[in-house]
């Protein structure tokens, strides 16, 4: 091409004679030929078609992200890369086509064909939880290393570390509690709620302090009411989606809802522990946000939650045990059907009983987060859970 505009500038041929000795089309030499402003290298460098939404930076970005989650075995899907574009192209206010929350499938197609020096789709090999995701003392050394290293660095009291966890609550209970009834009888009955409801996700936040951050309720509807909220915990706050649980959105906002209330600084700075649910790990206003408001983020290894996690641990268990019994009670002294506008309160007396900071101490104390032990775990433990996990 080069070869053929030279040719027609230097009038050595015309536009057909030199399409023709040069194989070029004919169209795009006479229009590159015409641009008589530029000089050669410079029409030749010149890029062609649709403008890209992000350049080399962001792109970026998003590669060395993609590659952080991938080695932590949080690997990201093509559907991720999409949600996680959208956000980066709405926060940085930069004109885009995308809809619906995510990128377009021709735009994760030219994304991954810029990037296939380093980046490409593979299958995941689906390997067992003791091999590879799971318990293991491979795992838990990186994860322990990864928390002294913190720790040393930022000094954290006990009243400035946090675990962050979601759960479903629903109409119907989960647990029923024994009865006394007459020797020899098959099968017991209780009168449950006859409404089965969509699931209520709460999220809750402890510290082994004793402190906790007010929860927040997610109703499965597409409009809030704060008469849904009657008798929550004080300081609570209600949201809506239609689905129930949560989402990216509305972790960053139960996020602002965090830093209002803990009031991290530079001078007081927070560590929050949470699990790999994709609201939290593929959030990029969410990580953002702890980066500016000095809060340090450290995600719990994948699988690995109901051995340390805090709130899985010693609160959620406690919590759905005193609902259920808020459940019966209510049922046993009132005449008609459970309703999501009875949930906040019944939640809200549960949710007290087990505030203690004998709970909170006790979560974080299991897993060796705090106090501090990475040989919380013995090898029996780690044997044990390789042993469960193959039958």
């Amino acid at each position: 091409m080069a070869s053929a505009v030279q040719a027609v500038r230097e009038k050595k041929m015309g536009f057909l004679k030199a399409a023709k000795t040069f194989n070029v089309p004919r169209t795009t030499l006479f229009r590159l030929a015409n641009q008589k402003e530029l000089t050669i290298p410079e029409i030749l460098s010149k890029k062609i078609g649709r403008k890209p939404v992000f350049d080399k930076d962001f792109e970026d970005m998003l590669v060395r992200y993609a590659l952080i989650m991938e080695a932590k075995l949080y690997g990201l899907t093509q559907m991720d890369i999409r949600r996680m574009a959208y956000q980066l192209a709405e926060r940085n206010n930069l004109p885009n086509p995308f809809e619906d929350g995510k990128a377009g499938r021709y735009w994760l197609k030219g994304f991954l064909s810029r990037q296939k020096q380093i980046l490409s789709m593979r299958k995941s090999s689906g390997t067992s939880f003791a091999r590879a995701n799971g318990f293991t003392k491979q795992i838990m050394n990186e994860f322990y290393d990864k928390l002294e290293k913190v720790y040393d660095t930022k000094k954290f009291a006990a009243d400035r570390i946090f675990n962050v966890d979601e759960t479903g609550l629903s109409i119907v209970q989960s647990k029923f509690p024994k009865v006394i009834s007459r020797r020899g009888k098959k099968q017991i009955a209780a009168i449950t709620s006859a409404e089965r409801g969509s699931l209520i996700t709460v999220v809750t936040c402890m510290s082994p302090a004793g402190s906790f951050v007010p929860p927040m309720m997610i109703f499965p509807r597409k409009n809030m009411s704060e008469i849904l909220m009657k008798g929550a915990p004080v300081g609570s706050i209600g949201r809506a989606h239609p689905s129930g649980w949560i989402q990216t959105h509305l972790f960053t906002q139960w996020f602002q809802h965090f830093i209002d209330y803990v009031k991290p600084s530079e001078a007081s700075p927070v560590l929050l522990l949470f699990d790999g649910h994709f609201s939290h790990t593929k959030n990029l206003e969410f990580i953002d946000k702890a980066r500016e408001n000095h809060v340090t983020l450290i995600s719990l290894p994948p699988h690995c939650t109901h051995k340390i996690q805090p709130m899985d641990k010693a609160f959620m268990g406690p919590l759905k045990t005193y609902y259920s019994e808020e459940i019966r009670i209510w049922l046993r002294d009132n005449k008609r059907p459970l309703t999501s506008y009875d949930i906040a309160e019944l939640f809200g007396k549960a949710y007290h009983k087990c505030q203690t900071g004998e709970i909170a101490a006790k979560g974080f104390s299991i897993g060796g987060i705090y106090p501090f032990d990475r040989n919380i775990f013995k090898e029996s433990d780690y044997l044990a859970a390789a042993h469960d996990e193959e039958k």
